[in-house]
């Protein structure tokens, strides 16, 4: 069964609101803070993890081996899927498909919000979570402001349908720490006239030293664009707070499929970028430079597991894919519209059309009268 957590007052499946910070109930109205509900599933689990009794004819196990056998098992069921999985939502018995990234969902025929737990166990339970500040309204009005700035923009890609593919989604991210010993050296040019003439001076200078980068965020997720993500940023990292599954129904969670391991070459690229931006706020006195020597090293390169809040759109138009997204915590927008030919077309059909009345008009100022 999909794991959801059930409102106390009426059984109904709860959702966590981004403006409350809690858990509301859509049909009673209940809200609840995330420590006074308890997940049916998770106690479930806890009592199907009973230690298993042995036959009369067989040797008790340990109590470690029965846990590990149980724990084990539960794992080869969640892996032993294929990339398409079917889930029973426990509200109205509808079956969920789901592919093998996939957290969190909603169940197709009663919209109900159901939490697919084993994907996040093990190796995938994050460790730190920042949830949903924007609900979705304010997502929707986010989208349709940055929609007027694009004055070709199709008219389907605003229309309610689509609006209505806006998705809540938690991305994996991995928040790496890097370490750099910098050791940067190379020549300043000013120079300045007077008169007649112009004076060039060159001035060596040298940066070292130890410096860290701390939670350099980069998403594990291949099928959402990196640019986008990082177009978005930044995260306020005071929101982090410890990951629980509690946050998460109402709104989809991918698992990563980039390790840290996968990543951590480009975050050693981010960390060259952050240097490279430091050292040209440092020679900015200089009316130009040139590096001699940058034999930085860059070491103690480590990630913790995060996810973080992102509304989401993908848009077909033409054969190409466009994407929007927000961000969850802070409101930042970004992505590319679609580009109507239509509305192109239109445009420069009236505009030339203006012009050409504009210019009548020019000429029968000329000549003395209106042109026939």
């Amino acid at each position: 069964m999909a794991d959801t957590i059930k409102c106390p007052h009426c059984a109904a499946n709860l959702k966590f609101s981004a403006g409350a910070q809690k858990l509301q109930c859509p049909f009673c109205g209940g809200t609840f803070a995330l420590d006074e509900v308890e997940s049916k599933a998770v106690d479930e689990m806890m009592a199907e993890s009973k230690p298993v009794e042995p036959k009369a004819d067989e040797e008790p196990k340990p109590m470690e081996q029965q846990n590990l056998e149980h724990l084990e098992a539960i794992e080869d069921a969640a892996e032993h899927s294929s990339d398409n999985v079917e889930f029973v939502c426990n509200s109205c018995g509808g079956k969920i498909l789901s592919d093998s990234s996939t957290s969190a969902s909603f169940c197709p025929f009663c919209g109900s919000p159901a939490l697919i737990g084993q994907r996040l166990n093990g190796e995938f339970t994050p460790k730190y979570i920042i949830p949903f500040q924007y609900s979705r309204e304010s997502a929707e009005q986010a989208f349709l402001r940055w929609c007027k700035g694009g004055k070709y923009t199709p008219v389907k890609f605003v229309s309610k349908e689509n609006i209505g593919k806006l998705t809540g989604l938690y991305v994996p991210f991995w928040l790496f720490d890097v370490t750099g010993d910098v050791n940067v050296a190379g020549t300043g040019t000013t120079s300045t006239s007077s008169g007649n003439y112009t004076y060039i001076r060159d001035y060596d200078f040298k940066i070292d030293g130890e410096v860290k980068w701390e939670k350099i965020p980069l998403d594990g997720e291949t099928r959402i664009d990196d640019a986008l993500m990082e177009a978005i940023e930044p995260f306020k990292y005071s929101g982090l707070v410890k990951y629980d599954y509690k946050y998460l129904p109402g709104f989809f969670a991918d698992r990563y499929d980039q390790s840290e391991e996968d990543l951590r070459k480009r975050a050693a690229e981010r960390a060259k970028e952050y240097l490279d931006n430091e050292i040209k706020s440092k020679v900015k006195r200089y009316d130009s430079y040139k590096l001699t020597t940058n034999s930085t090293k860059y070491h103690d390169i480590k990630a913790e597991y995060a996810l973080l809040p992102v509304w989401f759109m993908q848009y077909k138009y033409l054969g190409k894919s466009y994407y929007f997204a927000m961000n969850g915590q802070t409101g930042e927008v970004a992505g590319k519209a679609p580009v109507s030919k239509v509305k192109q077309t239109m445009f420069f059909s009236v505009a030339l059309a203006v012009c050409a009345v504009i210019a009548r008009f020019i000429t029968g100022i000329i000549m003395g009268g209106f042109v026939g």
